[in-house]
């Protein structure tokens, strides 16, 4: 009898401790979700470096060409660049915006675009006709009213990056390198006409590539195996298409009288680059 009720007291014991630890953990998860937004602690992107790029020697470099693309977000494979949890417009906009990094004015990298610049260049200033506060009972009585207008970064949907295409005969290594990257956007004259597409700014990829490294982006097929943009940018998994080569007038491809007023022979000369490029890394190879 004795024997049995130790057994029922130590029973009651044990179920005791197992409860409070399952509150425990239920109250740790719940800790976790609460301010991670997982179940579990999901730091593996936040907490990784860019590795960073292999030295090329000078020497070694047989062939080198600089090539221009476009990425348009609204592209199926480039779709993810707007997610809204975290879109790629908003990385870039408070890089630049917040100085966090440094912006430049043209694809030459040498002349510094302040984020005061930035805001100058996309704010417009429009006049408007209001009612006299000292006269509100006059509705004829108007005074003019200067209102500003800003940018809002959502609008952006292309991007401009700018690479080199570099052939490594040490390491018989034929690859791009992305240099600089700059949002594309539409300038409004004060009539409220668009203009045509032209970079907001430049970023340097080597500059941008520690922020990137710690951004996810969104994988339909599993939440637990994101990768960061930085990954998605070295890995290539954008669509794009050439807007320019190097060449002698530095002018991109629709800019020469040729293709200036027709966008089909341009698009045609894109891809012509982009298959010069391929026959290029094939001939390196099979020969």
């Amino acid at each position: 009898m004795r024997s049995r009720l130790k057994r029922n007291r130590d029973m009651k014991k044990t179920l005791v401790i197992f409860m409070t630890l399952l509150i425990a953990a239920t109250a740790a998860n719940a800790q976790v979700s609460k301010f991670e937004d997982f179940t579990y602690p999901h730091t593996a992107v936040k907490e990784r470096k860019a590795v960073p790029y292999r030295y090329i020697r000078e020497a070694n470099v047989k062939w080198s060409k600089r090539i221009h693309r476009v990425i348009d977000v609204r592209e199926k494979q480039n779709k993810i660049m707007h997610w809204p949890r975290n879109p790629f417009y908003l990385i870039i906009w408070n890089s630049a915006m917040n100085g966090e990094l440094t912006a430049y004015a043209n694809d030459s990298l040498t002349s510094i675009k302040t984020p005061e610049d930035i805001s100058k260049e996309i704010s417009i200033e429009t006049t408007v006709m209001i009612p006299n506060p000292e006269n509100p009972d006059d509705p004829y009585d108007l005074i003019p009213t200067i209102v500003t207008e800003t940018y809002e970064p959502a609008k952006i949907v292309k991007y401009r990056i700018m690479e080199d295409w570099i052939f490594d005969f040490n390491y018989s290594d034929f690859r791009a390198r992305i240099i600089a990257i700059a949002p594309l956007i539409k300038p409004l004259t004060e009539s409220g006409i668009e203009l045509g597409e032209v970079p907001l700014y430049w970023l340097k990829m080597d500059d941008l590539r520690d922020k990137l490294v710690q951004e996810e982006v969104f994988n339909s097929r599993n939440d637990a195996a994101r990768m960061s943009f930085d990954h998605w940018f070295q890995m290539r998994q954008f669509s794009s298409y050439i807007v320019k080569e190097s060449n002698m007038y530095d002018l991109d491809i629709a800019m020469f009288d040729e293709f200036r007023d027709d966008g089909v022979e341009a698009l045609l000369e894109s891809d012509k680059i982009k298959n010069d490029l391929f026959i290029l890394e094939h001939d390196l190879w099979e020969y």
